[in-house]
């Protein structure tokens, strides 16, 4: 091996040297400096392994007769931690016993001082050498293992790649947080997107218009594959631009034009594309729909009678480019279903069709969740993508509601938290519940009090956990915002044959943007949406205001445990 090709190895290495002697140390560092990526100096032993501790490095050259920590502690010290880095030992001419000493603790080489630059540079290619044919076995066993790994981690990736494409395609601009249509009538707009396998033909989007109005669509692309999945997106990706560039003008019939247009000349000539267009109302309580080859519209009204709205266009293909709109009065109506065809057609144990349960399922449902279990409970493995969309009418109060208004002060916060836990067992809410529910209940009234009145953000609070500060910044935070007030109400009643406990918080903070929560579902390792995380996972339902200061809870309690 030439000294040129050792000098471009060096170029790659990082090396720490160890000397108290600055003329030394400064040697090493003008001959070395423009040869290796990163020379590291250390006046001491000490000092070197403190250094070896907080980096990594390649090689090691060090004195012995240093303070503090000589040679031979610091090379043990090193063999503690790792037993094969290359050393080169600094000696003097008459320590031949220390230098023993050190070849016991398998240094690489030596130097004896005085040093010179063509004594640096044959030990360093003596040292080099090894390293090199040593990376280089170890390349080519990885290499070769690669290879055996590359097409499977390759796929893996892209999978994982196409998957985040597909639900990036998702927009929901009322992802866990409801739409207010009058002082105490609110609609939750939910959503659920489950693919049969990594590349899926279905899609959705829900989207607000305007203070007024929301828009929203479900695709299924016929077939399966690469194929139904590219379709499936592009067909998502350009409908929510169309609405991102078109919100303040949108025209529903103009829309549907413009994207029949442009989609069919995406298509194969064996393509079809199911789509269902809708918008909704809320002003008008209307709800248009252009639905195209897709399952009824499923509803229900106060009185849980069934009503549906059948699809009024055959499947979008090449041949076929001409569209209806039908508009239908929804004042009466309390919730909705729509869905992909991968629902209806999914097969129970027994062979029969989910579709034959469908209609007792969603008229039995108060929830998404509660549609959720019953679907899943029958058909455990779909044969197919399900994607559907529940919404449904709520009333922000009731009579038989406890209403509670608290200073933003943290005696007063547990004082609520403990009353609302008396609440629960004068109900006759089971101890088990009652502590879950009353663990839920402390998380948001804490994220009201501390994030939302306070103005602590999650990272400033972490900070102060570190630094022992947090209860002396809340005592401060007090004297500005403890006359800000935490609004509380909740109640429990009966619904079939068990309970259902609703309640909701309201704090006068400046809210957040609730569309993190859809980066949170994602983002497992974030520490960020505590509470909401483990709301989510314990109650039926969670909505949040647009604005982020008010949620509302609800959990449906079965009679056996109730």
């Amino acid at each position: 091996m030439t000294n040129d090709t050792n000098i471009n190895l060096y170029k790659d290495m990082t090396i720490l040297i160890v000397d108290d002697d600055k003329t030394t140390l400064h040697l090493f560092e003008m001959f070395l400096q423009d040869i290796f990526n990163s020379v590291v100096l250390a006046k001491n032993g000490k000092e070197g392994l403190e250094c070896f501790q907080k980096q990594n490095f390649d090689l090691l050259i060090t004195d012995y007769n240093m303070p503090i920590m000589n040679g031979i502690e610091f090379i043990s010290s090193i063999r503690k931690i790792n037993k094969t880095i290359p050393i080169i030992f600094v000696t003097e001419s008459e320590e031949y016993e220390v230098y023993q000493e050190a070849l016991n603790l398998n240094v690489t080489h030596s130097l004896t001082k005085p040093i010179t630059q063509e004594a640096i540079k044959s030990v360093l290619n003596e040292t080099i050498e090894p390293i090199f044919f040593y990376k280089a076995s170890q390349k080519i066993k990885r290499d070769e293992l690669d290879q055996l790994k590359d097409q499977k981690n390759y796929h893996k990736q892209q999978e994982k790649q196409a998957f985040l494409k597909e639900h990036q395609a998702i927009r929901n601009d009322f992802y866990y947080s409801y739409y207010q249509q009058e002082a105490n009538v609110l609609w939750y707009l939910d959503g659920s997107y489950r693919p049969h396998d990594i590349l899926s033909g279905d899609t959705y989007s829900v989207r607000s218009l305007d203070d007024k109005r929301a828009f929203f669509f479900i695709i299924d692309a016929m077939g399966k594959g690469v194929s139904a999945s590219v379709t499936s997106i592009v067909a998502s990706s350009y409908i929510n631009h169309l609405i991102d560039t078109h919100k303040k003008n949108f025209d529903f019939k103009s829309f549907v034009q413009e994207f029949n247009t442009y989609i069919i000349k995406s298509l194969l000539n064996e393509e079809v594309l199911a789509v269902l267009f809708a918008e909704l109302d809320f002003q008008k309580q209307t709800l248009c729909v252009s639905s195209y080859g897709m399952p009824p519209i499923l509803m229900c009204d106060k009185q849980n009678n069934l009503e549906k709205i059948k699809t009024n266009n055959l499947p979008i293909s090449v041949h076929n480019s001409q569209f209806n709109i039908e508009c239908h009065d929804v004042r009466t109506i309390e919730k909705m279903l729509f869905c992909s065809d991968g629902l209806v057609e999914s097969s129970l144990e027994n062979g029969e069709l989910y579709f034959s349960h469908l209609k007792e399922d969603f008229k039995n449902s108060k929830t998404r969740s509660s549609f959720l279990k019953k679907l899943y409970s029958k058909v455990p493995s779909p044969d197919d993508d399900i994607t559907l969309l529940f919404f449904q009418k709520r009333y922000l109060k009731n009579e038989e509601m406890v209403s509670v208004s608290c200073l933003n002060y943290l005696k007063e916060v547990d004082k609520t938290i403990s009353d609302f836990h008396n609440y629960l067992e004068e109900q006759g809410i089971d101890p088990i519940h009652t502590a879950k529910l009353g663990m839920i209940f402390s998380e948001m009234m804490m994220n009201a009090y501390e994030h939302g009145n306070l103005g602590i953000s999650n990272e400033e609070k972490r900070k102060l956990l570190l630094e022992g500060k947090l209860e002396s910044t809340f005592k401060e935070r007090e004297l500005k915002y403890g006359k800000r007030r935490i609004k509380i109400h909740y109640f429990v009643h009966t619904q079939g044959e068990g309970k259902c406990l609703k309640f909701d918080i309201e704090d006068e903070g400046e809210g957040f943007d609730t569309k993190i929560f859809k980066k949170l579902i994602f983002d497992t390792t974030s520490l960020n949406g505590r509470g909401f995380k483990i709301a989510k996972k314990m109650v039926d339902a969670i909505y949040y205001s647009p604005k982020g200061n008010h949620v509302i809870l609800h959990k449906y309690i079965p009679k056996e445990i109730s």
